[in-house]
């Protein structure tokens, strides 16, 4: 974000120490309703063919499978994959590939190019479980629970998956323990560090990092209780089914929840997990394009749950209205219902990513308006939010300023609301209420007492209003920008989507943002931030299908720098 760093020092009025604090107001106002409406539209987003692909083995992970990942084995696709990117976050994908073979198969003596890619299938597929008795002890809250690995690794060649399954040499420093279960025969390799259990069953190999999550992986292939009878699960997958694709993945959500309340601070009662477990699961399918990955997505309820979705797509197009140079964009397509269903998601979940009635608070201390009344009572229509960089011209120690859009259900609640607005701010913290034009627009300007526009609001088209926080930026898209951020080739390249109509988009222009350092986000380990170095700009497309299930597209347009980075060797 340009200019960062407050501009050259200039003579201020002498103020009063409730003065001094106006400014930390506004900033934290901005901060409160950016997050709360960015971070909670992004988790209502993220809240082809006529059969379901099972080739990857996925038939043979149980129902209580917290997440399964599935990877193409293809080497051309590979190589295209490893094009993307920079040398240190293409360096920490060769490093944790090269850790996944040390400890999964060189420990055992096994090698993946001598050994498993002579006779695999199309894809590798990794289920992770949870550890029942692990869960029940519960024994050092906030610790993290073991997990069973399993890797289904589907035969192409029975011959040669046999003679290395059945006639691999034992490692000198580990033993090996001959069983039978159920009828099946597991070849278990126990080391000091560590073990796996490997075996054949029908078409794939499946290995495990103990003998007891094989065996539940016999149990669910004679059983049949899989994640394929989960109920929605083969529509939901079904419904995003690609061509070839390079990755899949799937979260089991009553399992990542249950296994978050039991590290959670917060005891929950049964009836409040019941309702954060609603959700049944998140799934989506990658596919490696020229510029990018593009991720089609779905997330589904369960069909108990008491709350269903409200099946409505009325997105609204808020790039039209912003400049060409806007850093963030989120929309929705109703702000009344997303709050709804987000209030009644979060507040028995710890997943959640804030608490609703934190933010109620703010907005009420800050502004003394009640969320429900004042602004959700006219808010059942499409709403916005974005973050712009001031320009270059103007003189403010903000370095960007947030713009927020909501259209107005009813026009004379909404005048009402921003009535009492104005009038708060000019009783409480002193502010000079101004009436002006700009581009020929009626809008109000918030003056400080320490000088300078501090937010401005008004209404663009019909019942379609604003409100600009922190640097003054209404004059770039009012009456209408230059340059549109719609008509960006960024921008169109992370947002293209079928989904139409949709329900929210999501824009980041990652470039200009969180590698800038121009965001405040928590602290981002290093192979964080070298994989976000790696990203030019993130879109998301949401669309409602029916009551319960809601479709997402995603774009990530990546970098291609040559080169990878040599990293030194992590410590075991």
């Amino acid at each position: 974000m340009p200019n960062k760093m407050p501009n050259r020092k200039s003579k201020r009025p002498t103020v009063t120490k409730k003065q001094l604090r106006l400014r930390r107001i506004v900033g934290a106002s901005a901060a409160t309703l950016v997050i709360g409406l960015m971070v909670g539209g992004v988790w209502k987003l993220l809240s082809g063919s006529n059969q379901l692909d099972t080739s990857n083995g996925v038939g043979l992970l149980p129902q209580d499978t917290f997440m399964s990942l599935s990877i193409s084995t293809d080497p051309e696709r590979w190589q295209k994959f490893t094009e993307f990117g920079i040398p240190t976050s293409r360096g920490i994908v060769a490093q944790q590939l090269a850790k996944f073979q040390t400890d999964f198969l060189t420990a055992y003596g096994y090698d993946y190019q001598r050994d498993i890619q002579p006779w695999i299938g199309k894809q590798i597929l990794l289920g992770y479980l949870n550890n029942p008795g692990v869960i029940a002890s519960k024994a050092v809250p906030g610790t993290i629970l073991n997990q069973q690995t399993i890797a289904i690794l589907p035969i192409a060649d029975r011959g040669a998956a046999q003679k290395v399954v059945e006639q691999h040499q034992t490692p000198i420093d580990a033993n090996l323990v001959e069983s039978n279960y159920q009828g099946v025969a597991i070849r278990e390799y126990k080391r000091k560090t560590g073990t796996i259990a490997i075996a054949i069953l029908d078409n794939f190999v499946a290995i495990a990092t103990d003998r007891l999550g094989l065996q539940r992986i016999i149990d669910t292939q004679q059983s049949g209780k899989s994640l394929l009878t989960l109920p929605g699960y083969t529509k939901a997958l079904t419904s995003i089914e690609i061509d070839r694709p390079f990755a899949r993945v799937y979260i089991n959500i009553p399992v990542a929840t249950a296994v978050a309340a039991v590290n959670s601070p917060q005891t929950l009662a049964a009836d409040e997990l019941a309702q954060a477990q609603s959700q049944q699961g998140i799934a989506a399918n990658a596919t490696l394009e020229v510029d990018g990955i593009a991720w089609k997505g779905i997330s589904w309820l369960k069909p108990n749950a008491k709350q269903k979705l409200t099946v409505e797509n009325q997105g609204k197009n808020f790039a039209t209205y912003l400049p060409a140079d806007t850093l963030v964009m989120a929309s929705g397509g109703n702000l009344q219902q997303l709050w709804q269903d987000y209030v009644r998601s979060a507040e028995p979940n710890p997943l959640a990513p804030f608490k609703p009635e934190d933010l109620v608070k703010n907005l009420d201390s800050t502004t003394g308006l009640t969320l429900e009344p004042d602004i959700l009572n006219w808010s059942k229509a499409p709403f916005g939010a974005a973050i712009v960089p001031k320009p270059a011209k103007i003189d403010t120690e903000f370095g960007a300023g947030l713009v927020l859009f909501q259209q107005a259900s009813d026009r004379s609640a909404a005048d009402k609301a921003f009535t009492r607005l104005d009038s708060t701010i000019g009783q409480k913290y002193s502010f000079e209420i101004a009436k002006t034009q700009i581009g020929g627009k009626d809008v109000i300007n918030w003056i400080s007492p320490l000088g300078g526009t501090a937010a401005t609001h008004g209404w663009l088209d019909g019942n379609l209003a604003f409100l600009n926080l922190g640097a003054p930026v209404t004059n770039t898209f009012l009456p209408q920008p230059q340059q549109k951020l719609s008509d960006t080739p960024l921008f169109q390249q992370a947002t293209r989507s079928t989904l139409n109509p949709h329900n929210g988009q999501f824009f980041i222009d990652v470039d200009r943002t969180i590698n800038a350092g121009n965001l405040p986000l928590p602290y981002l380990s290093p192979e964080v931030k070298a994989g976000f170095k790696a990203v030019r700009s993130l879109g998301v497309t949401s669309a409602i299908l029916d009551e319960v299930s809601n479709r997402f597209d995603i774009f990530v347009a990546l970098k291609k720098e040559p080169g990878i980075a040599k990293l030194p060797i992590p410590p075991k």
